[in-house]
């Protein structure tokens, strides 16, 4: 590959990255933060994010649950939706920011309006009667559920009624959006989500693996000391381009093939997290990655998962004859 070529390449995969960027922080941002804020606004109910076992949004064209699950590393947030989707009937991916916020506003569901005890006119006239179109919210220790109506005349927030107490309410466009939005609007968009400076990487290709430590800048250099090496910096800032295309489409087990996998480490060997890029060439686009904030397989972003297969050489050709790291062999 010429120089030309390359930065190409590099200047492709900087703008793919800036895009995607863009579009998680435009689904992360809350654009309701005074509508939020502002204690004037009634609460439907008031309760902690933690309390949240199950929100279910269900409409005639969509179907979306954003459940609570635990696993040995803690509580996390998986989404199951059915319609809407151009691929599978149904699709099961992991929750990201953006859902988890939602989750936390509809923990402490406000209303824009209070419409006290409504009538059987109103409720025709407001389209809560007959609506197959709801709202659960299953906590800890109840369950909460509103029947939703036709939009507000002129504006697009939503009536609906909570048929436990009779009330009518009239709920905030940008919860009502966000989950009409399903999958694209909540789903994992982050490969991680360091909290802590990275003390050391493992990388695992085939039965060899390396340990590095991070040095001045983006240069990495043998755990211990050494001389930067640059070839593995290189690999290194092409697996951080990594990125998560979707969750439409599942590698197939039989024909899945590992092509590396990378383990992030604290200052005290604590493991923060870890990067698995396969391959199956059965799909269209062969290249999946599985991170500790996916649990599941992933769709990558084909030319960047492209260019750290082409970059494996790098992992190992600046490690010495007597490095620790190049005698290493995987467990796995």
């Amino acid at each position: 590959m010429n120089r030309f070529t390359s930065a190409t390449t590099d200047l492709r995969a900087h703008a793919v990255l800036f895009a995607m960027a863009v579009i998680a922080a435009l689904l992360t941002w809350n654009r309701d933060i005074s509508f939020d804020e502002n204690e004037t606004f009634i609460r439907i109910w008031d309760r902690d994010s933690a309390d949240v076992r199950l929100v279910h949004y269900q409409t005639p064209e969509l179907d979306l649950r954003i459940e609570r699950r635990t696993d040995a590393a803690g509580d996390y947030l998986w989404g199951t939706q059915i319609g809407g989707l151009d691929g599978p009937d149904t699709l099961d991916f992991p929750i990201g920011p953006a859902g988890a916020a939602l989750v936390g506003r509809i923990a402490r569901l406000r209303t824009l309006r209070e419409m006290g005890e409504l009538s059987p006119e109103l409720m025709r006239d407001i389209g809560v009667e007959g609506s197959t179109s709801r709202l659960l919210v299953r906590f800890t220790d109840e369950e909460r559920e509103l029947i939703l109506g036709n939009p507000v005349y002129g504006f697009p927030d939503q009536y609906a009624f909570e048929a436990a107490t009779g009330l009518g309410y009239v709920l905030s466009r940008e919860v009502m959006q966000a989950l009409g939005n399903g999958e694209g609007n909540v789903r994992e968009r982050w490969m991680h989500h360091f909290r802590t400076e990275i003390a050391q990487v493992r990388v695992q290709v085939g039965g060899r693996m390396r340990a590095m430590s991070p040095a001045q800048g983006d240069e990495w250099m043998e755990v211990g000391g050494g001389v930067p090496d640059l070839a593995f910096a290189t690999f290194m800032q092409r697996v951080d381009q990594l990125a998560i295309e979707g969750f439409m489409v599942r590698p197939a087990p039989e024909n899945v093939r590992m092509i590396m996998r990378a383990e992030y480490l604290g200052e005290g060997g604590e493991s923060l997290g870890f990067v698995e890029l396969m391959r199956d060439d059965s799909a269209a686009n062969p290249y999946f990655v599985r991170t500790e904030t996916t649990r599941i397989p992933a769709q990558a972003v084909e030319f960047l998962a492209q260019r750290v297969e082409e970059g494996l050489d790098g992992v190992f050709s600046g490690a010495g004859p007597g490095s620790s790291s190049s005698a290493a062999r995987s467990a796995g």
